[in-house]
């Protein structure tokens, strides 16, 4: 099964109450979190296990990744901006400001991105998934701009 839909990973959610020591887990408003595009051959799936959400890893190989050059290279751009907020009661939101090519891009098929925290060394899994992202379909560019645009809901929302 391919894309269908956006979801935050369950682990991801999960992982902040149950943090052991030594985890390399800081937090997203202070670690580097990176969009990695990705090809029709994904099967993003929510409940996988923390091991198998990160960058490089179960579904998310490099191999089904696609890249445009430095102007939006293998591994993916940083997210800028990022805000944890309280929009309404009983609501958290994290978001940050979209994201654009470095430059001009070319690039084939991006049927939807990896959320992923890079600052994460330790732990079960390095690059942990937050969340994936459907585009709701193939997004091709040729020697043009490219900017994933998020939500006005936000990247990933959660109720108390």
């Amino acid at each position: 099964m391919a894309w269908t839909d956006s979801r935050a990973f369950r682990s991801w959610v999960q992982g902040p109450m149950m943090q052991a020591s030594g985890t390399g887990y800081t937090g997203l408003d202070s670690d580097t979190v990176k969009v990695a595009l990705f090809d029709n051959t994904v099967t993003p799936d929510r409940d996988a296990v923390t091991a198998e959400t990160g960058y490089g890893t179960g579904t998310w190989t490099t191999a089904r990744e696609i890249s445009g050059g430095t102007n939006w290279p293998a591994g993916g751009r940083a997210l800028t901006s990022k805000t944890f907020t309280t929009p309404e009661a009983g609501v958290v939101m994290f978001d940050a400001a979209d994201l654009p090519a470095a430059g001009t891009v070319t690039l084939s098929d991006a049927y939807g991105c990896l959320i992923y925290d890079d600052s994460i060394v330790g732990g079960t899994v390095a690059d942990q998934g937050v969340a994936y992202l459907y585009f709701g379909g193939p997004q091709p560019v040729v020697s043009g701009s490219f900017t994933v645009v998020w939500s006005s809901n936000g990247i990933a929302r959660f109720a108390a």
